[in-house]
């Protein structure tokens, strides 16, 4: 037997409106009593898996080795995806196999990968809901120390969502929009890595449209004016003061920004 898992995390887009997390919840409880069950979302945008695998990218490495993290997101409910525990340097990542587990996993380095089989009277797919009747037991069950080995089978690989690189284009960096935030905020896939030391002339969003470089939220209080700031991921992010820049800038996942630089 393993140790128990330090918690069980979750994150969803199932929302708190309809019960479906509370049920999560209590699944988690009855199978694993004692276990913390602790949400890191269930606000994801409906059938979102990009979001939610960069929602997992942020969390996951802030919980205590060992933790085990729950993720549904799973618009193939019922199909024929695969269901996966991957088991990772720190961690057990449980869900669909859509590419929700992928960054995740990979940033930590994946040691194994696990696909579900059914036990009828312990989990089994659903047609609605294999958040309730086929992840939750699995992840209990494994954090009360269950072996790997009595999940299912060894998988060769999990599905894997495309991570877009930045081009190099004169002196331009063309990047993209991955995804907007609860706030509004244009996350794009320009890391402050890859500027390494040159200098930034400006940031070109749409022709004829420019976003000022700052260093926080706080510069562009007060205005209008469109922020380009480094977030805490490293991440180049768009964002305007008291709205939605993806809103006001008409922006969605894929279109071009570009960071431009400094001649010599």
């Amino acid at each position: 037997m393993r140790s128990p898992a330090p918690c069980i995390t979750l994150t969803t887009d199932f929302g708190t409106r309809d019960g479906y997390a509370g049920a999560l919840k209590g699944c988690l409880l009855s199978l694993a009593p004692g276990i913390p069950v602790v949400d890191i979302t269930h606000d994801l945008s409906p059938q979102a898996i990009v979001e939610g695998a960069w929602c997992l990218r942020r969390a996951v490495p802030k919980f205590p080795p060992g933790s085990i993290h729950l993720a549904v997101v799973d618009p193939e409910v019922g199909g024929w995806r695969n269901a996966l525990v991957v088991m990772t340097e720190r961690f057990l990542l449980v869900g669909p196999d859509n590419g929700l587990l992928s960054l995740a996993a990979q940033d930590d380095g994946i040691r194994r990968v696990i696909e579900i089989r059914d036990r009828p009277g312990q989990w089994s797919k659903s047609a609605s809901f294999d958040g309730l009747t086929l992840f939750a037991p699995v992840a209990a069950h494994l954090a009360r120390g269950r072996e790997l080995e009595d999940v299912g089978e060894d998988a060769e690989d999990l599905v894997s969502l495309p991570e877009p690189q930045p081009a190099r284009v004169g002196l331009a960096l063309v990047g993209e929009m991955l995804f907007a935030d609860r706030f509004g905020n244009c996350i794009t896939n320009i890391h402050r890595s890859l500027v390494g030391g040159r200098s930034i002339d400006r940031v070109v969003v749409k022709p004829g449209l420019e976003a000022r470089l700052c260093d926080h939220y706080a510069d562009v209080a007060g205005s209008s004016t469109v922020g380009a700031l480094w977030n805490s991921d490293g991440h180049l992010e768009l964002a305007v003061f008291g709205q939605s820049a993806a809103a006001r800038l008409g922006l969605q996942p894929g279109d071009p920004v570009r960071l431009l630089f400094k001649a010599g």
